[in-house]
């Protein structure tokens, strides 16, 4: 499946959370420092991403189309979909909201693609 972007999806925290409890879904926030990006991986779960701060780009691994993502926008990563994030210059602050809540060890597990 692909990547569902929502440009300038929020405006604030309030809008997120209303948004997590419409969906029925677990939040955590999720701070990625400066990096070159991550690599290609993929989750177990369906995962929407709310993007708080910063900005960097999504990598869609079946198009290698990466699309730049900033504070505001939401993306839905849907379960064994092939993304990366980009590189990072400061930091970017997000909220994950996962379907069900799970242990710190498995939290947003990246799993190698080629188990996929």
């Amino acid at each position: 499946m692909a990547l569902e972007y929502y440009p300038q999806y929020f405006k604030n925290l309030e809008d997120v959370l209303d948004d997590v409890k419409t969906n029925k879904t677990w939040p955590t926030t999720f701070v990625s420092g400066p990096s070159d990006g991550l690599h290609t991986h993929w989750h177990s779960d369906d995962i929407h991403v709310y993007i708080l701060e910063g900005e960097t780009d999504i990598l869609e691994e079946s198009t290698g189309k990466r699309t730049p993502v900033r504070a505001g926008d939401k993306i839905i990563v849907p379960a064994k979909t092939l993304h990366a994030e980009g590189s990072v210059k400061d930091r970017v602050v997000y909220i994950l909201a996962l379907p069900k809540p799970v242990l710190p060890e498995d939290f947003l597990a990246m799993h190698d693609p080629n188990t996929l």
